[in-house]
């Protein structure tokens, strides 16, 4: 489906490009079709508008990045469980602290000005001084950045084995000469969607959709399809009748369960299948009264059975969350942790707390009913059963529950306004989930936890804790990918311990495309199905 790239990593005794034990990047992603196909026009459904699909204006990690690094070109690229060289041709390292990326030839942006080593110096102090957005990168940690004719040396203030994948495999680079006059990103207009990628965006309308047309200059590759037209259906039900009838040849959501089974019986639609690492969480609120205190967390959690929302939610087409909230197949290979599932236990250490039931049976803390209110997204099937679910079950032990849905926006609005956690939250307890690339790097998860805002920028519960700290500060530091699995352990146990959330369960993934149209969809972990190697017939040599 794409040539293999050949390996141009130079990298010294610190392997930085493993996660763990992960490969080199050399071996294709994990794909269900091989093939070649392309396709003049392929129809892809999303639920909601992505902003001007630009790298601060989209507006979900998934599928919006996604669709931005469509237009837009990384230094390298996440290929199967490791890193390849995409606008660098190599990376060269030998402490993972200094890092020198000589460029691609011949790499031109959509408006024909070529690719300059300045345009790489410009993005790292461009993301510096703007980190907004949903997919804001982080680039504090790189001390100096330097251009010498067509190379590009970065010197980070401290080593980080992790810096290819998290930082430069997620880092749209820009060119200077558009976005050196952008004094607001968040109102970053189309016309600022100028990148080197295989894509360029030549339609806009904020109702209907983007059209994405193939870029002819595109130096690493042939684009596999002319016209990529991208169209908001919010309504999952109404998103599949469209893919079932053609009108859609791809859906960004993950295949109901109740429609899987019917929808593989269809002789023109395909399926593509991988590992999940996208998570569903119950969030907590940890900054209001009563969730500001551990011992009430876990009494709720203790309640919710995560196994039965999989078997009644999910129709079993999922994974029981860990309480520690990472993966079993992330890189970080956490520990086994057991489920903490136990009813009669919340019963009782409600009643230790002193929760009594009142006449209604609700049970009253300090004075207060334990009334709450759970926020659950609209759009989203799977979330609106499993709040249902969570409602009973919290009921049983004498805790009542007002489920309200919300679309998208207004719930952001109040869990994570502006996506940015200094702007507070408005919650009591809310259905939450992160996109898979935070689920596949040890930094991304110290974020979750950490109270300093600068450094915990995903801490949308308000959690603080002095003893996650010291952990959080000892992964970020670590030199190598062992003393960060080490730390990251270390957090996993900290939030089974005091639950600022609880991971209810990672659902399967499973995508539907016409393959009528076109199958060369491919899957690569943290990305899905929508992903440049689905699109490209890369030629990386």
């Amino acid at each position: 489906m794409y040539r293999r790239p050949v390996r141009s990593i130079a990298i010294a005794a610190a392997l930085w490009l493993a996660l763990a034990g992960c490969g080199a990047g050399t071996q294709p992603p994990q794909t269900q079709q091989q093939t070649k196909a392309a396709a003049k026009s392929v129809t892809i459904a999303i639920s909601s508008g992505e902003g001007t699909l630009t790298p601060f204006t989209n507006q979900t990690g998934y599928p919006g990045n996604n669709l931005v690094k469509l237009i837009f070109d990384t230094l390298v690229i996440v290929q199967g469980d490791g890193v390849t060289p995409l606008l660098a041709k190599q990376i060269e390292t030998t402490d993972n602290k200094v890092f020198t990326l000589p460029l691609r030839s011949g790499v031109t942006w959509h408006d024909g000005k070529p690719l300059t080593a300045d345009d790489v110096v410009f993005s790292f102090d461009f993301y510096k001084k703007n980190m907004e957005g949903d997919s804001a990168i982080d680039v504090r940690p790189v001390e100096k950045v330097t251009a010498s004719g067509d190379t590009v040396t970065l010197t980070l203030k401290a080593p980080d084995p992790e810096f290819p994948r998290r930082i430069l495999a997620d880092m749209a680079i820009l060119p200077k000469h558009v976005w050196e006059s952008v004094e607001k990103v968040s109102e970053a207009g189309t016309d600022k969607a100028v990148g080197t990628g295989p894509y360029k965006l030549t339609r806009y309308d904020n109702a209907r959709g983007y059209t994405l047309s193939a870029n002819p200059s595109y130096a690493m590759g042939k684009p596999k399809v002319e016209t990529v037209k991208i169209v908001v259906i919010p309504e999952e039900s109404t998103q599949f009748a469209a893919l079932r009838t053609g009108e859609v040849h791809l859906s960004t959501r993950i295949v109901p369960p109740q429609q899987l089974q019917a929808l593989q019986n269809q002789p023109d639609i395909g399926i593509v299948k991988g590992t999940e690492f996208a998570s569903t969480l119950l969030a907590f609120n940890t900054t209001r009264a009563p969730f500001d205190k551990p011992e009430v967390r876990r009494a709720l959690a203790k309640s919710i059975d995560v196994t039965d929302l999989v078997k009644t939610a999910l129709l079993g087409q999922g994974t029981p969350g860990n309480p520690g909230f990472i993966h079993a197949d992330s890189p970080v290979k956490p520990d086994q942790l057991a489920p903490v599932y136990d009813v009669e236990a919340a019963k009782r250490e409600l009643d230790a707390l002193g929760a009594k039931p009142g006449p209604d049976g609700i049970r009253v803390l300090d004075g207060k009913p334990m009334s709450y209110e759970l926020l659950v997204q609209s759009t989203s099937t799977d979330r609106l059963r499993s709040a249902e679910l969570i409602r009973d079950m919290l009921k049983a032990v004498g805790v009542s529950v007002k489920v309200t849905s919300l679309d998208p926006d207004s719930l952001d609005a109040k869990v994570w306004p502006d996506y940015d956690v200094r702007k507070g939250r408005n919650y009591d307890m809310s259905m939450w989930g992160w996109s898979a690339p935070v689920m596949l790097s040890t930094g991304s998860i110290a974020q979750l936890l950490a109270s300093d805002p600068d450094d915990g920028s995903l801490n949308i519960v308000g959690f603080k804790n002095d003893e996650v700290d010291a952990v959080v500060k000892t992964l970020t530091s670590a030199p190598t990918m062992e003393a960060r699995t080490a730390a990251a352990k270390q957090l996993q146990a900290q939030i089974a311990e005091q639950l600022p959330f609880l991971t209810l369960y990672y659902r399967n993934g499973a995508y539907a495309f016409r393959k009528d149209v076109y199958s060369g969809w491919s899957w690569q972990n943290g990305s899905a199905v929508l992903n440049k190697f689905s699109l490209v017939d890369f030629k990386l040599q």
